[in-house]
């Protein structure tokens, strides 16, 4: 057996890219800090895991340590050997290559010494990548001898609506996916093979940069890669794949780019912005959106939380759950701003509340200013199925929505600063000095953890003072936002420039 050996996500972090994989394993001192959002993940992989075994009811669990995988080898035989049907965490190691795995579910065909490999994954429907990685553990049981039948991956039912407690009987959806792991393996062998060889060298291995660094998951090891590369480069402008091919004939530069190359559409303003250092602004375009604002203004801003496993009684899996709203309002030209907010602060479901204080905060009249549209409405058409006893009023207000994000999306306004986005966090500091810095709770997927986290009663009655004002701050300076850069747009759009 070779010296070093790979685990199934070595193997997929390899296949992405053999240097991400050297790194990972020689160069402890760039690993990635386990930030909130992959903590939640691997909670949420953790909790999923539990109800696994609750619809593979019966079976028994190798609970070894993560790093004794011989152990866990041994512990497995032994539960085979002693008859065991199902096996939760089942381990085995490749006799050649030394690959090893760990199955979620190792299931016994009923009558036989066959088995199925059963893999839990927390998405709703089977990825490539998924293929890949039972494609190694299929390499790995085989190997070590284990007659195996069938691969399935169990993936999250998103028809499933909950009604009490869950029901893993109906949560989950078991896919075949036998086919497309066993045409895989010739690839299984020659790459991990191969890996096992890359790992045997002393030098970090030379591969160059491109659309692999980010399929199927943008790679932690970007910042140290990606050194040369400017903030603002070919791929900011092109799809990943075109980036690459021409950073290979004339660099990552927007310089160097040749002008028979350069992209249409509203990315050819953003490269000739950039190279002029010239600001862009459509003033009629500017002019015919700020026409059809009728007063008062309401600019509104929602946060949610979505959970793969539903919370509550009548949602389904990540189903997002709308939680809170900021609202300024200005009832005519010049007027002072009012803010109102709601937040939810019981570990219940919060729509009917919500709803009912929107639609007595929006009126009947004037214009709901949102940034991108298709969220707001989205869980506004949610709403209105869920409480049909609001859904005219809920319909009057998607019918008054005005979209912010348009004429900075169609470049009607846009500075170099931007990089090739429209998100209200690229344009924002971009036209004003507002900064989002200091704050508690300074993006979106924060806001959706932290409640989340209070949901799942993770916080101390102590500690919910200082998430409310900080949920709190966070979505007032989103609506805020949106009423500083109406003003910007105002400006650009009565300017004799």
């Amino acid at each position: 057996m070779t010296e070093y050996t790979i685990s199934k996500s070595q193997y997929v972090k390899g296949l992405q890219c053999p240097k991400a994989l050297w790194l990972y394993r020689h160069r402890k001192d760039l690993a990635p800090e386990i930030d909130a959002e992959t903590q939640a993940r691997f909670d949420t992989g953790n909790e999923i895991g539990e109800l696994a075994m609750r619809y593979f009811d019966g079976g028994t669990e190798v609970i070894n340590a993560y790093w004794d995988i011989k152990g866990a080898i041994e512990t497995t035989q032994q539960l085979i050997k002693d008859g065991s049907d199902i096996i939760y965490e089942a381990t085995a190691m490749h006799p050649i290559d030394g690959g090893y795995s760990r199955i979620d579910i190792l299931k016994r065909v009923e009558g036989s010494d066959e088995w199925d490999l059963i893999e839990v994954k927390s998405s709703t429907s089977v990825k490539d990548y998924h293929l890949d990685d039972m494609a190694f553990q299929y390499h790995v049981f085989y190997g070590a001898g284990h007659k195996i039948r069938k691969c399935f991956m169990m993936v999250i039912d998103n028809s499933y609506v909950r009604d009490g407690d869950i029901d893993p009987q109906t949560l989950f959806r078991l896919e075949d996916i036998s086919g497309e792991v066993f045409a895989r393996q010739s690839e299984v062998e020659s790459v991990a093979g191969q890996l096992g060889y890359v790992l045997d060298r002393k030098k970090e291995p030379d591969v160059s940069i491109g659309a692999h660094c980010f399929a199927p998951f943008e790679c932690d090891y970007r910042n140290h890669c990606w050194k040369h590369v400017p903030d603002y480069s070919v791929y900011n402008v092109f799809q990943k794949p075109k980036a690459e091919e021409i950073s290979r004939k004339h660099g990552v530069a927007l310089e160097k780019l040749p002008a028979d190359l350069r992209p249409g559409g509203v990315k050819a303003l953003d490269v000739e912005s950039y190279l002029n250092d010239e600001t862009i602004i459509d003033q009629g375009s500017i002019r015919g959106f700020l026409d059809q604002l009728q007063y008062p203004l309401y600019f509104l801003d929602y946060e949610t939380v979505n959970k793969a496993i539903p919370l509550f009684d009548g949602t389904r899996p990540y189903q997002q759950i709308p939680f809170q709203f900021s609202v300024h309002i200005q009832e005519e030209p010049g007027a002072e701003l009012t803010h109102h907010e709601y937040l939810h602060k019981e570990r219940s479901d919060p729509r009917k509340d919500f709803v009912e204080r929107l639609t007595e905060l929006c009126g009947q009249e004037g214009s709901v200013i949102v940034y991108n549209q298709a969220f707001e409405i989205a869980r506004n058409n949610e709403l209105a199925a869920e409480f049909p006893e609001h859904a005219v009023a809920i319909e009057g207000i998607n019918a008054r929505i005005i979209d912010l994000l348009v004429p900075f999306k169609k470049r009607w306004l846009y500075k170099p600063e931007q990089k090739s986005s429209a998100s209200i966090k690229s344009v924002l500091p971009a036209f004003t000095d507002l900064s989002y810095d200091g704050l508690e709770i300074s993006i979106g997927s924060d806001a959706m953890l932290q409640y989340g986290a209070f949901l799942k009663g993770v916080f101390d009655s102590d500690d919910l003072p200082a998430l409310w004002k900080a949920l709190t701050e966070y979505c007032k300076q989103d609506t805020y936002a949106m009423v500083l850069l109406l003003n910007v747009l105002r400006e650009y759009g009565e300017s004799n420039e």
